[in-house]
């Protein structure tokens, strides 16, 4: 049995539908994963992480070839310039998110308790979603 792997994800419904019946067309067996609850509702495209299209591994290098030539941007491999490294793990999966340790400022505890509402602002920081890290 050959694995199932996502070759690449798209955040536009219409453009995964048009990559894949290119696949399809050269022979190459793919297909989408969260297509229809994206295009129901487009605000959780974020929360699925995007439409995603899943080839067999065996398909691939041509799979890649045909979508160079139509000039589809897959992820790159290689770390690119400004992608954060989390210092603990060295992994490149890493996040700008809010923070999971020490969320929020002295004065915004203050302010907060003060008028009693939840805090309104919340610190920033890098989050390595293999280890847990943050920095």
């Amino acid at each position: 049995m050959d694995k199932i792997i996502v070759l690449t994800t798209f955040y536009n419904p219409i453009e995964a539908n048009i990559v894949k019946a290119r696949l399809l067309d050269s022979g190459v067996q793919c297909f989408l994963s969260d297509e229809n609850s994206i295009t129901l509702n487009p605000l959780y495209t974020q929360a699925y992480g995007g439409v995603r299209l899943h080839v067999f591994e065996k398909d691939i290098p041509m799979a890649k070839c045909i979508l160079q030539d139509e000039n589809v941007q897959l992820p790159q491999e290689e770390t690119e310039p400004g992608v954060e490294v989390c210092p603990n793990c060295g992994s490149n999966h890493v996040g700008f998110v809010q923070a999971t340790k020490k969320r929020f400022g002295l004065l915004t505890m203050i302010v907060s308790f003060a008028l009693m509402v939840y805090p309104f602002h919340v610190k920033k920081t890098y989050h390595c979603f293999d280890c847990g890290h943050e920095f």
